[in-house]
């Protein structure tokens, strides 16, 4: 049966860098290779691909808006000394670096036979690495992974191997599988079109793999990094670009609606970019629907921003939506537009609302409370039937729409954060922004989860 996946609110020319893995010579990263001794490959303008995979994840796991920067960032600047820091991690000393330079050995076919077969580089490919891929994706994180390029003994040439980050994938009826890639070194303009597709049908046998990540040598196989969060909190934000906006939250945390009911909204939105949001003049700026575009179907489609926003603050938009008489489930979405100019920034999550008669209610818990933020976490989420008591277990729980976990079982999520500006005391300061969650099951209303902020 076919599958497909895909990590929600991660688009590669949106999340990923905005520039691109080309840098100047700098001095080198030296690692043991026993034997060989000392081994340079981190000289820069070798290529950063490892820390800017790293940096990116970092920041989408924190839930920070991505990094704005368009150019390279100099040599020691702060973005510059962190992406050097996440190569470091990458190349996991010294194993990662061993397993390099071991599948560079290793043919890409199994060689052997019984029980001294050799396992190639297609097998370990297919039937090791890319399971643990799909349950990186599968539970909505983004997964680094090794492009191994070139079948060679010379530790120098470990440096020709690649580093991209997987995102999404589809695995057809003939066991085609095509993997979706953030590639560092593919422009943004073109980053949303990278992919590694090969067919899982023969891992046994040399594999070929289909690639357009921006490399010179073709791709044998590749493996799951091992990756550990870092805090990219620190990173202070750079110049911004002229309109920009991020979503901050929407309350309240919608569940079932009754034909034709109203109910008051709120909209919190951060200025992220340079130019003062104002409602006047030939092209005010304004918060409009979506998904689709311009739609009315909650009865308005424009909300005038209610005061001059200037850069780095915030403002909410309080209005009223009224509910479609047509019982069925509607989307419910925005982002500014200056009008007559351009739409910009983050959408809001979109949020699918199901209009119709009561359903049973449901009482909805969670573990630990307040759930900790800026870094992933275990949790449990319960529900129980608000009347009897009883549990409800193998329940869905959807954050901001997307499906995260089931009831009763515990799972990994991430409370991102945010940075606010303090224009009293000019620094920035770090707040979690807990996402839009509900618990929904057949026969009740969707139950709303207090995360604790």
């Amino acid at each position: 049966m076919a599958q497909r996946n895909a990590v929600f609110g991660f688009k590669a020319s949106v999340n990923g860098l905005h520039f691109t893995n080309s840098w100047p010579s700098e001095p080198d990263i030296v690692v043991n290779v026993p034997p060989f001794g000392n081994v340079a490959i981190g000289d820069a303008s070798n290529g950063l691909c490892g820390g800017m995979v790293f940096t990116v994840r970092d920041v989408f796991q924190a839930g920070m808006p991505p990094i704005p920067d368009t150019s390279n960032p100099p040599a020691q600047s702060p973005l510059f000394n962190y992406i050097v820091a996440r190569l470091f991690a990458s190349f996991n000393i010294p194993g990662g670096v061993l397993k390099y330079f071991d599948w560079m050995n290793t043919p890409d076919h199994d060689t052997g036979i019984w029980f001294a077969i050799r396992r190639g580089v297609c097998w370990h490919t297919i039937m090791e690495e890319w399971p643990r891929i799909k349950a990186d994706i599968d539970s909505n994180m983004l997964s680094p992974i090794a492009l191994v390029t070139v079948y060679s003994a010379n530790p120098g040439d470990l440096g020709k191997n690649h580093q991209v980050l997987a995102y999404a994938y589809e695995l057809d009826d003939s066991n085609q599988l095509t993997l979706h890639v953030y590639d560092p070194n593919t422009a943004p303009e073109q980053a949303d079109g990278v992919r590694l597709i090969l067919n899982l049908s023969n891992p046994t046998h040399t594999t070929p793999i289909d690639s357009n990540v921006n490399i010179s040598e073709g791709v044998r196989g590749f493996f799951q990094v091992p990756y550990s969060f870092a805090n990219p909190a620190a990173l202070e934000p750079v110049t911004p670009l002229a309109s920009n906006a991020l979503f901050v939250s929407q309350s309240p945390s919608f569940g079932t609606l009754m034909p034709g009911e109203t109910v008051n909204v709120d909209v919190v939105m951060q200025n992220l970019g340079g130019t003062t949001w104002t409602a006047a003049g030939a092209h005010p700026f304004r918060l409009g629907s979506q998904n689709p575009q311009d739609n009315t179907t909650w009865g308005i489609q424009r909300i005038d921003v209610p005061n001059d926003v200037a850069p780095g603050a915030e403002v909410t938009f309080s209005f009223q939506i009224t509910a479609p008489t047509v019982p069925g489930t509607y989307n419910l979405q925005w982002r500014m537009v200056e009008e007559l100019v351009t739409w910009f920034g983050d959408f809001t999550p979109n949020i699918p609302i199901v209009v119709q008669v009561p359903l049973k209610r449901m009482n909805v818990s969670v573990r630990p409370y307040p759930v900790p933020a800026g870094h992933p976490v275990s949790i449990t989420v319960s529900a129980s039937d608000a009347v009897t008591g009883a549990a409800i277990i193998g329940a869905n729980v959807l954050t901001n729409g997307a499906h995260v976990g089931t009831t009763g079982t515990p799972f990994i999520t991430t409370i991102p954060i945010r940075r606010i500006f303090d224009p009293d005391t000019r620094k920035w300061e770090i707040v979690p922004v807990p996402p839009n969650g509900i618990v929904t099951m057949p026969g009740y209303a969707p139950g709303v989860i207090d995360f604790g902020y």
